[in-house]
């Protein structure tokens, strides 16, 4: 089982902190090879050559955050048409158990990868993909003890939990880690709206367009938001 992770909002305390995954399955080369066929055609563009964040797009691959129009358009049409599963943890930073934001983001994947492991409890191995990022490497030195800790404590006994496999890589390794990045990016906007539900508020709109592939939403201030079991809509 192969999961691709990444956080949101990490150093912009004016956004909700937010640790996700996707996981696409057994389509999940064929769906990394559909996005890196976009972007070798999206590259192609010459009428956006020169563009700063364009060119960033060529070197990086997909980032929700810099793609311009003619390049995120284009990839979320893509992604309307594959099946994924995304999970999410957030914080507005009030009730997460830590005083530091790379203690909350480890506290964050121990949460989230706890329950999938849980959830995956049937599989040999979770293969997670984590994009590289400042600090991260002392955290996933930590992370297979400290989630197997927690699963087991959130079960009540020690069971048989897949062997957690984590890597981190670069944007441009696995471009499916841009599946995450771009639904974090629409639940973020949607949270800083005040989880608007009027279809006239475009947050609300692009928060509905990823909603079906919400397996998990999970709040450590308000609980479960959206679950596919639970869903808003």
């Amino acid at each position: 089982m192969k999961l691709f992770m990444d956080e949101s909002g990490n150093g912009n305390t004016s956004q909700p902190l937010i640790v996700g995954a996707v996981e696409l399955g057994e389509d999940a080369d064929d769906i990394e090879g559909k996005i890196r066929d976009l972007h070798k055609r999206l590259s192609a563009k010459s009428s956006l050559a020169g563009l700063p964040s364009f060119e960033e797009f060529r070197k990086n691959g997909f980032h929700s955050s810099t793609d311009p129009l003619e390049v995120s358009g284009p990839f979320l049409e893509l992604i309307r048409t594959i099946f994924f599963r995304s999970y999410m943890v957030v914080t507005d930073r009030t009730d997460v158990p830590s005083d530091t934001e790379s203690g909350a983001i480890e506290s964050m994947y121990v949460k989230l990868l706890s329950d999938l492991s849980i959830r995956y409890r049937r599989e040999s191995e979770l293969l997670c993909y984590i994009e590289q990022s400042e600090g991260m490497a002392a955290i996933i030195r930590r992370l297979p003890g400290n989630v197997a800790r927690q699963a087991y404590k959130t079960i009540g006994k020690a069971t048989p939990l897949p062997q957690l496999k984590v890597t981190m890589v670069a944007k441009s390794d696995y471009m499916s880690t841009a599946i995450i990045d771009y639904v974090m990016a629409a639940v973020s906007r949607w949270l800083q709206a005040d989880c608007t539900t009027k279809p006239k508020d475009w947050a609300y709109r692009a928060f509905r367009e990823i909603e079906p592939s919400i397996s998990m939403l999970y709040s450590f201030e308000r609980g479960r938001i959206s679950s596919r079991k639970d869903p808003l809509h």
